[in-house]
């Protein structure tokens, strides 16, 4: 099955924007990844499509982050998994590659030194890198990562209803129950943080159906690893960036 893994990883990469930053990737990392990221993440496949497509939402979460400019929320594990990893095979590394492509070194920092907005703040980044409004619609693809490679435990988001709403993923990566309104993404936790001009919430308001209210039941700023911290990181001058806990 390796070959069609092989296969799969050359034809998403020339489709990539991140082409250029993936094909730099070192080899070594890969190998470091497959070995120690089960430990962490147990469950977690190892496979070079999974380890891909985990690293390439990484480099959109990179990319969103430093195009912010403010501190942001990591909403998915698998991606986690590729940057614990990289931060214990060579810090270094990790940091000339930051600066090379996204102009800034980006640090991994635990859930209590981010804003509440941080989540949100990632959420308007990767809007605004697949051409969307701040307010929505759909889900970008960072998002809807880890319930499309079905990792164990991880962050399941989706779309209900128009609202995103999310779920812890069980061991097997499914979704074990119902979901909840998660509310730092509803309309109104993205107006609170300025995300959505008042002219365009007052106008979400008016559409039929439309309630503003913040959901029930929903999570705060996603934890990410397996403990209890949460994505987030400051950025070298910028100050931009996230990661998962430590």
């Amino acid at each position: 099955m390796n070959w069609i893994d092989d296969w799969r990883v050359r034809g998403e990469l020339r489709r990539s924007r991140y082409r250029e930053q993936l094909v730099q990737l070192a080899p070594a990392l890969y190998a470091y990844w497959q070995r120690v990221g089960p430990e962490e993440f147990p469950g977690m496949p190892v496979d070079r499509l999974f380890f891909h497509r985990a690293a390439t939402g990484l480099m959109a979460f990179f990319d969103a982050s430093t195009r912010r400019g403010k501190p942001c929320a990591l909403p998915s594990l698998a991606a986690d998994s590729v940057w614990h990893a990289w931060m214990r095979w060579d810090a270094d590394d990790l940091a000339r590659f930051c600066r090379r492509h996204f102009s800034t070194t980006i640090a991994h920092l635990p859930q209590s030194a981010l804003e509440r907005t941080a989540l949100a703040q990632t959420l308007v980044g990767c809007r605004a890198l697949e051409g969307r409004p701040s307010h929505g619609p759909g889900l970008p693809s960072l998002f809807a990562l880890d319930a499309r490679l079905y990792m164990p435990n991880g962050h399941g988001y989706w779309i209900e209803r128009g609202d995103i709403v999310y779920r812890r993923l069980d061991a097997a990566g499914g979704k074990p129950g119902p979901a909840h309104v998660h509310p730092d993404l509803a309309l109104p936790a993205l107006f609170g943080a300025g995300l959505v001009s008042e002219m365009t919430y007052l106008a979400l308001l008016k559409k039929p159906g439309a309630e503003a209210q913040t959901g029930d039941g929903g999570v705060a700023i996603v934890d990410s690893g397996g403990d209890s911290d949460g994505c987030g990181d400051g950025g070298g001058g910028s100050g931009c960036g996230g990661g998962g806990g430590d």
